[in-house]
Order: structure tokens, then sequence, then C-alpha cells
């Protein structure tokens, strides 16, 4: 053989050699992608899987939210039902207060002005039992001065008789 083949066969072994560690390097990087697709792909199931599975969590968190939303507004449906109740029963003790308040100021002007009237017509018993006192008095004189004045109106008859009497002797001793 000439140089020229050695040199073509020493080529086309050494590129045979370069072209088997080249497959295998691909074959080699095959199987590593292949794993690596495998293991992917395991990956995407298992998080396909989560997905699922942090879907179905997520779907019962908002009905449970849904539940609590619901019971809440429930409850807040019956606090607002207290709350107008104690509102409506606060309203009603007021107004009462307001009326007994009312009825007290009355009671209290109506005791003021009983009390006012009790002064008055005790100043009056006190005027009215001086009156009467002076009016008393006053009778307690007039009989006195009236008894006095009947003794000198009997006195002044009993002289007046015994003067008429007197005149009429002396009248029929002078007519006689």
């Amino acid at each position: 053989m000439s140089t020229a083949g050695k040199v073509l066969v020493v080529l086309i072994l050494l590129t045979s050699l370069v072209w088997m560690l080249l497959t295998a390097g691909v074959a080699q990087l095959n199987r590593n992608g292949n794993q690596a697709l495998i293991v992917l792909t395991e990956k995407v199931a298992k998080l396909q899987d989560d997905v699922k599975k942090t879907q179905d969590e997520i779907v019962r968190v908002m009905d449970q939210t849904h539940v609590l939303h619901d019971k809440m507004d429930r409850e807040l449906a019956v606090i607002n039902a207290r709350q107008n109740d104690v509102q409506r029963l606060a309203s009603n003790v007021f107004e009462n207060l307001s009326r007994v308040r009312y009825e007290l100021a009355t009671v209290q002007q109506t005791v003021q002005n009983a009390e006012q009237d009790r002064t008055e017509r005790a100043a009056e018993v006190v005027a009215d039992q001086k009156a009467l006192d002076a009016a008393r008095g006053e009778v307690k004189s007039l009989k006195a001065t009236d008894e006095q004045l009947r003794a000198r109106l009997a006195s002044l008859r009993n002289e007046f008789k015994k003067t008429l009497n007197r005149n009429i002797d002396i009248l029929h001793q002078t007519v006689k």
C-alpha cells in the first residue's frame, strides 16, 4: 500500500474512532437526556397532581370560606336584630324616663304649689284668727258697751218714769 492509502486508512480509522466516540457521546447524551426527560416527566406529573390537589384544596377552602361567610352573615343578622331590640328597649326606657321625669316635674310643681297654697292658707288662718279675735274683742267691748248703754237706758227710763210720775203728780196737784 501506498502511503496515501496508509494515511487514508489511518485517517478513516481515526475518523471512525472519533465517530464511535461521538456516537457513544450522543448515545450517552440521549440516555442522559432520556433520563432527564423521564425525571422531568415524572416531576411534571407530580406537579400536575400537586396542582390538582392544590385546586381541590382551594375548592375545599373556598367552600369552607363560603360556609364561614354564611355563618358570619347569619350571626351578623342575629347581632343586628339584637342590637335593634336593645335600641328599641333603650328608646322605650328613654321614653318612660322622659315621661316619669315630666310626671315628677309636674308632681314637684303641684307639691310646690300646694306648699305655697298651704302657706297662704296658714297665713289666711292666722289673719282670720287675728280678725276673729279682734272681732270677738270688739263684740265683748260692744257687749260691755251695750250692757252699759242698756243699764243707762234702764236707769234713764226709770228716771224718766220717776220724772213723769212726779210731773203727773205735780200736774195733778196743780190741777186740783
